[in-house]
């Protein structure tokens, strides 16, 4: 096993010579020599996973800011690298080359489709699940794809707590199918945004769900009229929300307590990511007051570059209720601002880029500036904004994102761009060395 590490380690370190990132790499040649290396390198780390649909970068980023304010001993596997080669990477680099991990903690996001491989080589004390929505359809199928492989992996992890949102009807039910001791997390609000409702039935028998309040698509206080199969009360849940500042402040009920909080993140999902982190700390018995307050981002969610006094806003969209939930967010602002929208169909975006016919670009209709598309999908882009009543004024054909740079720079105005994952990750490249930022894996 010794070789194996050093032979990684060795490779991580000529990336990084290249200026490459070297969050997947290492993993796949140490697995390729040692295929089950993690079950060494994973002995007496405490290790909390993170996986859903939505939310699961800015939740471990969240998880990764409170550790680090509480001087806790810890790693993460940044960069969205959260299949089994990027997490175990991210052993590798914490390791010593007798294979003894160097820190306590462990804030794994893991992709829902590989959890089940990833779970067959760590034994954790938590597993969160942010949230469940329909998501690239070649990869995922339906549903009933994602749900299951969340399954297959918890039930390799029988000891972990679940930590859920129990607003979300198919993700709550993980605790009728797995078990698991659960610890739940939610939201009292109704604010129903245009986000569409990815399952309108009970996942336990099937039938309509009804609601007494919907925060957004499927999540919020629902019941069964079937089954009797309802949302529970959350053991932390967020009430008396209000915008400010550009996020909102909020109350976190705890049991008996009610106390204060507010995070800097705009978007009313970003509330949720906000309860799940909480949510997980809580259950560990650290989280204090204040202590995710000051969070203020994680790379391609929310990230904010600047060119002279403008705002170039980077926003990560891969499915209906995430690019909607975006939308809303921008529709909300006062300014106006020019929009980009980056679509690429590359495999780790999903080869099939029809679930942007299932997000409504309506609520952008005459608030913005110029409207820009870009990417290998910029003139399929272009032609769902005008059935939306949104007209492109400039569609870069292919991934020019030197173009765009040189755009921004003429624009005296500010930008939000839209992207999804590999039109994300490229583009931002061109946007540090034009306007300055860390690159992903710093």
């Amino acid at each position: 096993m010794i070789f194996t590490i050093i032979v990684s380690k060795l490779t991580a370190k000529l990336l990084r010579f290249f200026n490459k990132g070297a969050t997947t790499l290492p993993g796949r040649v140490a697995l390729f020599l040692k295929y089950n290396i993690l079950n060494r390198l994973s002995r007496g780390v405490r290790i909390i996973c993170v996986t859903g649909t939505n939310g699961k970068t800015t939740s471990c980023a969240l998880l990764e800011h409170a550790l680090n304010k509480l001087g806790k001993s810890y790693f993460i596997n940044k960069s969205g690298a959260n299949m089994l080669s990027g997490v175990a990477t991210a052993f590798l680099m914490n390791c010593s080359i007798f294979g003894r991990c160097k820190k306590e903690y462990a804030i794994l996001e893991c992709d829902e489709n590989s959890l089940p491989e990833i779970s067959r080589y760590l034994d954790a004390v938590i597993v969160a699940v942010t949230n469940i929505f329909r998501d690239q359809l070649d990869r995922y199928g339906e549903l009933d794809g994602a749900f299951n492989s969340i399954i297959s992996g918890i039930n390799n992890m029988p000891k972990a707590l679940l930590v859920l949102n129990a607003d979300c009807p198919i993700t709550y039910s993980l605790s009728e199918k797995c078990e698991n001791d659960v610890y739940t997390f939610g939201v009292n609000a109704d604010c129903i945004q245009s986000a569409v409702s990815d399952s309108r039935f009970c996942p336990i028998c099937g039938g309509e769900l009804e609601y007494k309040s919907r925060v957004y698509a499927q999540l919020g206080d629902f019941f069964c009229p079937v089954c009797a199969y309802k949302r529970v009360y959350p053991e932390l849940c967020i009430s008396d929300i209000r915008e400010s500042d550009g996020g909102y402040g909020f109350i976190i009920n705890q049991m008996s307590d009610a106390t204060p909080a507010s995070t800097m993140l705009g978007g009313f999902y970003n509330i949720y990511n906000f309860a799940c982190a909480a949510a997980v700390l809580s259950s560990l018995g650290i989280y204090k007051n204040g202590l995710l307050d000051d969070f203020s981002g994680a790379f391609g969610r929310m990230e904010r570059f600047y060119c002279c006094e403008n705002e170039i806003l980077l926003m990560l969209v891969k499915n209906p209720v995430g690019f909607s939930n975006c939308i809303c967010y921008a529709a909300k602002l006062e300014d106006k601002y020019n929009l980009v929208f980056a679509l690429n169909d590359n495999e780790a975006d999903g080869c099939d880029v029809s679930w942007i016919w299932d997000t409504s670009f309506s609520l952008l209709e005459g608030r913005t500036g110029k409207v820009f598309t870009i990417g290998r999908r910029s003139y399929d882009m272009a032609l769902r904004l005008k059935y939306d009543g949104i007209i492109t004024d400039f569609a870069i054909n292919g991934e020019d994102y030197n173009l765009l740079v040189k755009e921004i720079k003429n624009e005296n105005r500010d930008f939000i761009i839209f992207a999804n994952y590999t039109s994300m990750m490229n583009m931002r490249k061109f946007l540090i060395e034009a306007f300055g930022g860390k690159e992903f894996w710093e």
